[in-house]
């Protein structure tokens, strides 16, 4: 994972980035992160397999945590 992408969380700047996108794409900050970490763990391993396990539940439990529509 590029380090740009990370060093995103740490500057001011990054982050109003950060939350506009997730806003815009309707993801939670934190779920991001998740994510984020998820990749970063996996990548130095060479191992991608199970992103797409880990993924699935972190999504699945932030729409979960939404509340229903009216």
């Amino acid at each position: 994972m590029a380090r740009e992408i990370v060093s995103l969380f740490t500057q001011k700047e990054g982050q109003a980035l950060i939350r506009r996108h997730c806003r815009e794409i309707g993801l939670a900050v934190a779920d991001l992160k998740q994510l984020v970490e998820a990749v970063i763990e996996k990548d130095p391993m060479g191992r991608r397999h199970g992103l797409r396990e880990i993924f699935d539940d972190i999504l699945e439990k932030s729409t979960e945590d939404e509340p229903a529509s009216p």
